[in-house]
């Protein structure tokens, strides 16, 4: 209904009258809008129930005239039960036969045709799991596909863009179709307390990566109208392993207390281990250095804290980019205070079984246990509850 017709008519004293009409954006149907017209019109699916072309025509972006004729096209009659009893229904896959014959010749074949099996697997793992493309073909090649039909990641990505996969677009998607684009770096400023921690004193094992037990901090909280309590939240810099915690405020006390909480759970030299630094920001509720260096079980400090530059959140770039995902399913309008611990953990086993292009498609638990070799036992706060 976006694009507009421009009519002149004539109008009073000889001069020309300007009207506006609306029209569609298009007259064509995809598959995928076809399908959503199916179960939108049957009621099916879990899709709400609707038969007004109006309506119809609003959702799907089209002139009621156009609904009206597709559902002409489309339509088959049923015969129900024992007795005799008929129902003509909208069948999207006898609408689509019929375009293909009219339209032979007029264009390519859709290599993902009518394949009801797939694009099924596809609409549930981006609307339920909050998979990307990459993600799903994924995990399609390491437990198998639902047909056999193979397709790539740029072309799922193209007939999500195009309304092929019924039921989604690229706004489902987790960076909604979008990349981020790269700014500029803002002036550097570093607090006199911070400087001797300042992240230009980080070893380079630790800037390149290639050291596991590196981690980047920081905290995500409610807005201004709700509860103190927040989200303590690390994320492993070379696995991308993410670990959320809820602290009831952020206070460099409630920080000092989980960390002992996690230390108590897994042993002064398994923490030792697993957290050799942790890059944080500037906020005071990581200002209690020698609290959170300093171990609760024994006289050995148990990490060591750098400090990004004010204002520089792209040095804690990959602890930044796993809150935006994390904002995913708990928006910046929740009150953290209403979130239970268990749908925080939710949370994170997702972000931890994710397979990542960035690790090969492994996800990042599984990278986790490869590089810590034999012998490693997953920390109860890591173990994946669903």
């Amino acid at each position: 209904m976006g694009l507009t017709e421009l009519n002149h008519n004539e109008g009073t004293m000889g001069r020309k009258k300007l009207s506006i009409q609306s029209v569609c954006k298009h007259t064509h149907f995809t598959w995928g809008e076809r399908l959503a017209l199916q179960y939108h019109y049957l009621g099916a699916s879990k899709y709400q129930k609707i038969t007004s072309s109006t309506l119809l025509g609003t959702l799907l972006g089209k002139h009621e005239r156009t609904i009206r004729r597709e559902l002409k096209r489309g339509m088959v009659l049923h015969e129900l039960g024992d007795e005799p009893f008929e129902r003509w229904e909208y069948n999207a896959d006898h609408a689509q036969n019929d375009a293909d014959r009219k339209s032979e010749g007029k264009g390519p074949e859709v290599k993902l045709g009518r394949d009801w099996a797939l694009v099924g697997q596809v609409s549930e793992f981006v609307r339920e799991r909050h998979y990307s493309p990459y993600a799903i073909i994924q995990h399609f090649q390491t437990k198998g596909w639902p047909s056999e039909t193979r397709i790539c990641e740029k072309t799922l990505y193209s007939y999500i863009a195009a309304g092929d996969i019924t039921g989604i677009s690229g706004k489902d998607l987790l960076l909604r179709g979008k990349r981020r684009k790269p700014r500029g770096r803002p002036a550097r400023h570093s607090r006199a307390a911070n400087a001797a921690r300042s992240i230009d004193t980080r070893p380079e094992q630790i800037n390149d990566r290639s050291q596991i037990g590196h981690w980047e901090m920081d905290t995500v909280y409610s807005g201004k109208e709700g509860s103190p309590a927040c989200l303590l939240t690390l994320t492993e810099r070379k696995t991308r392993v993410e670990i959320t915690r809820k602290i009831p405020d952020r206070t460099a006390e409630s920080v000092r207390v989980e960390f002992d909480a996690m230390e108590r759970q897994i042993g002064s030299l398994r923490f030792r281990t697993l957290f050799k630094s942790i890059t944080a920001d500037n906020g005071g509720e990581f200002s209690d250095v020698e609290a959170l260096e300093g171990s609760s079980l024994c006289a050995k400090p148990r990490t060591q804290l750098y400090f990004a530059h004010p204002y520089c959140s792209s040095e804690r770039g990959t602890n930044e980019n796993h809150n935006g995902i994390l904002r995913r399913f708990i928006p910046k309008a929740a009150d953290i205070g209403l979130v239970s611990k268990k749908a925080v953990r939710h949370t994170q086993d997702w972000m931890n079984t994710y397979p990542r292009k960035i690790l090969d498609g492994h996800t990042p638990l599984k990278q986790l246990m490869n590089d810590m070799g034999e012998g490693f036992i997953i920390p109860y706060f890591l173990e994946v509850t669903v």
